[in-house]
């Protein structure tokens, strides 16, 4: 099965950066699947061709760059129904125009455009047609004491599990928000107050008025040797009549040696939801560790995972931990199945470097609800299996196996591949319709 291509950019792609190896394709000119698999099998042929080196006219002050990403994509067992399955085509380009006049000035510009093909009931989650994504002012040297954006903008922290871009999803993510930036060498404070955008397919997108978060993030590098400190707190409203919750919490990443490295965070959550108080937590450990003198430089991880869910449905008290706005994909497998939310998660991985553009990396998850009392949610913080009355009998939700490869030809040119399965466990056995769920994805990523 093959799918058209919107014409919306007419790119000539020379692939592995050889105008001689012969593969020039257009990308408004063919079909989403075989552009895909022909970039993939064109660029064995050229991994080794310098990049291409074309002077610019443009002044220093004015840039234009973008990104153009096709990903096949295929979801099997669909709710754990084995009837229900899709595979589709998703598309997404990007142009950015940046202005900086003065050294203390910047604007930038973006816009975006993410279209799926295949797919019989799109939602804006990968659906979002020619949209601005991103207009701000940004005022102060870049490397200065202080440097204040306002606009719509992309906001990540850390490794994004509390606020992240989402930028696996086709359209993304992104906020309406002011940032005020203070930094002195290895030390940066972020105050904001920011909305997020909600994605809508028919008209301009637009934040939801009275959904607020405001947010102290500081990521400290001079405290602790080798690592990075980052005490946050951040308030969450949600309207007059919805609550507000208040999140504080502490990360910390970094190396110990030169084959050791880990992070650990914990935060909790207290405010109300309605009428009803909120208490609720969250915490993650994760060690890696790197054997370097052996063939192609395995390295090993082990994480573990926890977040609350409602222990006493009954008691007028919510338990069940927000996770707010993160980038889940891949932290709780790659089938997205999982959230930060009544989760219990042991990761293991294995990660490989057979050639030095390829990275190969097998995962093992197993999950079990936090509390029986509560249901299963997906990455998106959704309700995938509702709470089951009296409380679950069972509580391990199945096993992931993933494996993810990524080759990085160049800095303009990038291909991968994803692959997932979730094993159902005794919950999912008894309280849904049982099916494992299977995931794949191959695409390709262009820099421009």
């Amino acid at each position: 099965m093959t799918y058209p291509l919107p014409r919306v950019f007419r790119v000539p792609i020379v692939w592995g950066g050889d105008p001689n190896c012969g593969f020039r394709w257009y990308a408004s000119d063919v079909r989403g699947c075989q552009f895909l698999f022909g970039l993939l099998a064109a660029g064995t042929f050229c991994l080794q061709a310098a990049e291409p080196t074309h002077p610019s006219s443009l002044p220093h002050w004015f840039t234009v760059n973008g990104d153009i990403r096709y990903r096949a994509e295929g979801q099997h067992h669909l709710g754990f129904d084995e009837a229900q399955s899709e595979d589709f085509l998703l598309q997404r380009y990007r142009l950015r125009v940046g202005l900086a006049p003065s050294r203390y000035f910047r604007v930038v510009g973006e816009m975006q455009d993410a279209r799926v093909s295949g797919l019989a009931s799109p939602d804006p989650g990968v659906q979002d047609p020619l949209e601005l994504r991103q207009a701000y002012v940004e005022l102060g040297a870049e490397k200065g004491f202080a440097v204040l954006r306002a606009g719509r903008q992309r906001i990540a922290f850390g490794s994004e599990r509390v606020i992240g871009a989402a930028d696996w999803g086709n359209s993304a993510r992104v906020f309406d928000a002011v940032d005020l930036k203070l930094q002195r060498g290895a030390d940066r404070v972020d105050i904001f107050s920011a909305s997020v955008v909600a994605n809508n397919m028919d008209s301009w997108d637009h934040h939801e008025q009275g959904n607020n978060l405001h947010g102290l993030y500081a990521s400290l590098g001079s405290v602790v040797p080798g690592a990075r400190l980052e005490p946050y707190f951040l308030v969450r409203t949600m309207g007059r009549h919805r609550g507000q919750s208040w999140t504080p919490g502490v990360r910390m990443a970094g190396s110990a040696g030169a084959v050791w490295s880990y992070e650990a965070e914990a935060l909790v959550q207290n405010g109300k939801l309605g009428a009803s108080p909120l208490h609720a937590w969250a915490a993650t450990v994760q060690v890696q560790r790197t054997i370097g003198h052996l063939r192609w430089g395995p390295a090993v991880l082990g994480e573990y995972n926890f977040a609350s869910g409602d222990r006493r449905p009954n008691d007028g008290i919510v338990n069940t931990f927000d996770q707010l706005y993160p980038t889940n994909h891949g932290i709780y497998g790659v089938t997205d199945q999982i959230g930060r939310r009544n989760t219990s998660n042991v990761r293991s991985a294995l990660i490989l470097h057979p050639i030095k553009w390829l990275t190969v990396r097998g995962e093992h998850h197993s999950f079990w609800l936090a509390s029986r009392y509560d249901g299963l949610y997906a990455a998106s913080g959704a309700v995938s299996v509702p709470a089951v009355a009296g409380g679950a009998a069972h509580t391990h939700v199945g096993r992931e196996l993933d494996v993810v490869a990524d080759v990085k030809l160049s800095r303009h040119y990038g291909i991968g591949a994803q692959a997932g399965h979730l094993i159902p466990g005794a919950f999912l056995q008894a309280y849904s319709k049982g099916a494992g769920r299977t995931f794949y994805v191959m695409f390709v990523d262009l820099h421009l």
